[in-house]
């Protein structure tokens, strides 16, 4: 395992870019009246501008080169996004809290540690959809650190939010969007279209309608399938609608409404085995492993502004399906047939894994939040949701009965369902004062308890000879958990530019049930695992605000984490020891002069485990004190580099962004199966665009110097040479876009 550098040396590298700057702010201030853009944050619950926020947070309102999560976490700090492409949900980790293998993700599972928002719609924590559309949007609010006492479950890490376009009242509009491009690997073309209409109604009612299709080609190679040697298999569309209604009644009164539904197709993983084809870009299954998923949003929220506070309520429902299929053949040769020959004598055995799942969450919120003008500002409020998940899992061997005369329906080998729902109440609240007319203080509560009930059957095969009806074992268990999260802050204001603040907070990941086999009951269950917070950052302005200097230094406990792991070969989620989190964040925008700009992040992040935790579930495996945490890097850094120029009627923008994140590991040591260091990688995007009267011409270039990164893998372990392989990054890719608005 690499050293850990000293302080010292993030800083100096770090910092030597933002002291070249400084003389050119200073020659540039007197010329030039910009600043860096106030930008207003609102997953606080409450409208606060950035820089007044004790916390670490991060905003994006430029989104015309955002494209996934990947661009979004490239311009943050701390914020670690292993692209796994449009099949499987990325890995999301903030400030390294991670415990579980950065794998093969089949199971859809994002690590839990960070929430997921749309506007005031939560996702369901575990079966997060593989990407949300990113057009049409406000900005993107990125909060690093726990989130407990605001957003319950899930924010242990953070929490990412999309805010969307809302209804213009003041104007009507149709924008089309068209783009068209060319990935290096791939032989066929991008597409890309969006339609944007905002209509008002009447002078108090607006409608807001996205209509947008996305087609990446593939660019992995398959020249083992077994219907022929097959190119670009991971081809992928995404289709999205998203309607708005806003009724500004009165003055004091709105009421909006949203509805987003979105189908995403994928023909296969973005996935190759380099170790047995020999190429980069060549993948060895047997067929297909495709993903068909659709979701719906629903989402009404209602404001009233009295005198002196707002009084907001939220109901929202997420619905999301989705089905794929999986190449499992090589475990049942490598593994399961341990030398028998009982599957590896049926020369045509193949088995295939098949996933359904349905999520429907549905969660209210009201809170009461008093005006920011005060000296005693407050919030309180409720909060309920329910969950109902349905899994079906099974495995397929076709041909495989006959070829042994077993009594195998339907040719299955492994049949598991789930039906779980979990129900969850809270309470919260925050209370601010003004000690002076500097120093701020806070203090924030919230107290949860939530019920969770499955109930899970499972069957083997064959049956017996004659048999039939499915002998499926089943289970049921009920959990249910209360706690208590609480939050400090202080800030203080030396100056209107310059200010410091010391934060303390907390964060959980509710507990549960799981299916366990006989005689594991002591695992029928797992309890929340919760993370404590120290921060002490400062957030600063200078040259008449061209120059924004934002810092923070952290440390993180987490207690009783839970990790993903297997009980014979059960899959279950247990609790497993303690790890604790530091680190340094700093985020830098620079106005050079009327033309260019520049933006830098930088952190460093140490993620290890602090006990160790012998035989996880009885297995071989071991965590020991000092692993460090799975796909957590230990630096990362991006910049940002922005040029505009008015050409008379028209106007030039161009910008180049380089990210760099560093090696991880894929589990904590190598007593884990999936265990292998994924190397650190750099990636450069440029994009120019012309604007001229309602026209917009833009043209880009992602991943410049082509770089091959890395971002999960499945090893030779269990699944033998043939069924590995490495999730690696989108090549070269290069295009053109149109945009005209009426």
């Amino acid at each position: 395992m690499n050293t850990i550098p000293s302080h010292r040396h993030p800083f100096s590298h770090s910092l030597r870019p933002l002291a070249l700057l400084v003389p050119l702010l200073a020659i540039a201030t007197s010329a030039v009246a910009n600043e860096v853009e106030e930008v207003v944050v609102t997953a606080t619950k409450r409208d606060q501008r950035l820089q007044d926020v004790a916390g670490s947070v991060t905003v994006i309102t430029r989104l015309d080169a955002i494209n996934n999560l990947s661009d979004i976490a490239a311009q943050v700090p701390g914020f670690t996004v292993l692209d796994a492409g449009s099949r499987n949900p990325s890995s999301l980790t903030i400030r390294g809290l991670r415990f579980d293998e950065v794998g093969d993700n089949d199971f859809g599972g994002d690590g839990g540690s960070v929430a997921t928002y749309v506007d005031n719609i939560p996702l369901q924590g575990f079966f997060v959809p593989p990407q949300f559309t990113l057009k049409d949007l406000q900005q993107v609010e990125v909060l690093r650190g726990p989130q407990g006492t605001l957003y319950g479950n899930a924010s242990t890490g953070g929490l990412v939010r999309y805010v969307t376009a809302k209804p213009d009242l003041s104007q009507s509009y149709v924008r089309l969007g068209a783009g068209i491009s060319q990935t290096a690997e791939s032989d066929d073309l991008n597409y890309d279209t969006d339609l944007v209409v905002n209509s008002p109604l009447t002078d108090t009612v607006g409608l807001r309608l996205l209509l947008s299709q996305t087609e990446n080609q593939g660019f992995i190679d398959n020249p083992y399938a077994l219907t022929g040697p097959t190119k670009d298999i991971n081809d992928d569309k995404t289709e999205a609608v998203r309607l708005s209604a806003l009724w500004q009644a009165t003055d004091a009164f709105s009421l909006a409404g949203s509805y987003h539904y979105q189908k995403v197709n994928v023909d296969d993983r973005q996935a190759a085995n380099e170790a047995f084809t020999g190429d980069e870009y060549q993948a060895s299954h047997r067929f297909p492993q495709f993903m068909e998923g659709k979701w719906h949003l629903y989402g009404i929220d209602a404001e009233y502004q009295f005198d002196t506070a707002t009084l907001t309520a939220s109901v929202n429902r997420y619905d999301y399906e989705t089905v794929t299929a999986s190449d499992q053949t090589d475990l049942f040769l490598s593994y399961y047939d341990a030398g028998s020959g009982y599957f590896s004598s049926y020369d045509d055995f193949i088995g295939v894994g098949a996933g359904n799942v349905e999520v429907k969450k549905d969660s209210a919120e009201i809170r009461l939040a008093s005006d920011n003008d005060q000296p005693l500002r407050w919030l309180i409020g409720g909060f309920y949701s329910q969950d109902d998940l349905d899994v079906l899992i099974a495995d397929f061997l076709p041909g495989f009965a006959d070829f042994w005369e077993e009594n195998r329906p339907l040719d299955l080998d492994y049949i598991a369902t789930q039906s779980e729902t979990l129900k969850e109440f809270s309470t919260f609240g925050e209370l601010s004062y003004d000690l002076t007319a500097q120093w701020e203080v806070t203090l924030g509560a919230r107290h949860f308890r939530y019920d969770d009930k499955l109930d899970s059957c499972y069957a083997l095969f064959p049956l017996e000879e004659g048999e039939t009806e499915i002998p499926l074992d089943c289970s049921a268990s009920d959990d249910v958990q209360t706690g208590t999260l609480g939050k400090f802050s202080t800030r203080y204001r030396f100056t209107e530019q310059h200010q410091a603040y010391f934060l303390v907070s907390e964060g959980y990941r509710r507990g549960g049930a799981n299916l366990v086999p006989a005689g594991a009951e002591d695992y029928a269950a797992y309890d929340p695992d919760t993370a404590l917070n120290y921060e002490l950052g400062t957030k600063t302005a200078w040259f008449n605000q061209r120059l924004l200097v934002n810092a923070a230094v952290f440390y993180m406990d987490w207690k009783d984490i839970q990790v993903q792991s297997y009980i014979e070969d059960f899959r279950a989620t247990v609790n497993a020891g303690d790890a604790r989190s530091q680190g340094v964040e700093l985020e830098t925008k620079a106005i050079l002069s009327d033309r260019w700009s520049v933006n830098l992040g930088y952190s460093f992040t140490e993620a290890e485990l602090t006990e160790t935790v012998e035989s996880i579930t009885g297995s071989y495996e071991n965590a020991y004190s000092g692993d460090r945490l799975p796909g957590s890097p230990k630096q990362q850094w991006n910049l940002g580099v922005s040029y505009a120029q008015p050409i008379g009627e028209a106007a030039l923008d161009a910008s180049l962004q380089l990210s760099h994140i560093g090696d991880v590991y894929t589990a904590l040591n190598d007593e884990f199966y999936n265990y292998s260091r994924l190397d650190a990688y750099t990636t450069a995007n440029a994009r120019i665009n012309v604007s001229l009267r309602n026209w917009h011409f833009g043209a880009f270039v992602t991943n410049i110097a082509n770089e091959r990164g890395v971002t999960g893998i499945r090893t030779d372990e269990f699944y033998g040479e043939r069924g590995q392989f490495e999730y690696v990054t989108r090549p070269r890719t290069v295009g053109v876009s149109a945009r005209y608005q009426f």
